[in-house]
């Protein structure tokens, strides 16, 4: 399969900001991992930023749309007003075909099934840009709450970011793509 991950932000939009650490470079560090990953199971990956680069939301939408990929997976951290919030969230569009729904619900249960004493935030219906305008099954993951101090702390560490990484790779392995196999962690 041909998958554009797509790590959210970048350049001069840094997304999320807290204690010196911005949600563009967690997610583009996640998206290498992640990438990797990919590659591993025979999959073709492209990315739609490789450095601290901005991209235009409809530039995203273009490249993958241009590309003709099977799969595109937005990466991003989550941040709110109140500090206490936390959780993992998987989005897809309103609109989305049953698949994209499938490839979420599989991508949403791996990465729970490995942080199991994070909140669920659930598979929610969103309108996010890049959900609403690219032509193929697309998910976008919010890895967790840049606001909160504890999981602040958790998504600075390498070896959560690869565990982001290797569940959302076991996720698109479950929903049945095929050529992808994973080892049990």
């Amino acid at each position: 399969m041909k998958i554009m991950i797509d790590p959210g932000h970048g350049g001069a939009d840094n997304g999320a900001s807290y204690g010196y650490v911005d949600e563009d470079d967690i997610a583009l560090s996640v998206s290498f991992l992640l990438r990797c990953e990919l590659e591993k199971r025979g999959h073709e990956v492209l990315m739609t930023r490789e450095r601290d680069v901005f991209v235009s939301l409809d530039d995203r939408c273009r490249m993958a749309n241009a590309a003709g990929v099977d799969l595109f997976i937005s990466v991003h951290c989550d941040a709110w007003h109140k500090k206490t919030v936390s959780g993992i969230s998987t989005h897809i569009y309103r609109g989305a075909a049953p698949v994209t729904d499938g490839i979420a619900r599989m991508i949403h249960i791996a990465l729970m099934d490995r942080f199991p004493d994070h909140v669920n935030r659930g598979v929610k219906l969103s309108g996010f840009h890049v959900l609403r305008n690219t032509m193929m099954p697309a998910v976008l993951v919010e890895c967790e709450f840049l606001s909160n101090p504890k999981t602040w702390r958790f998504l600075r560490e390498p070896e959560n970011q690869y565990g982001l990484a290797r569940a959302i790779a076991k996720g698109l392995c479950r929903a049945g793509f095929p050529t992808c196999h994973y080892s049990a962690d």
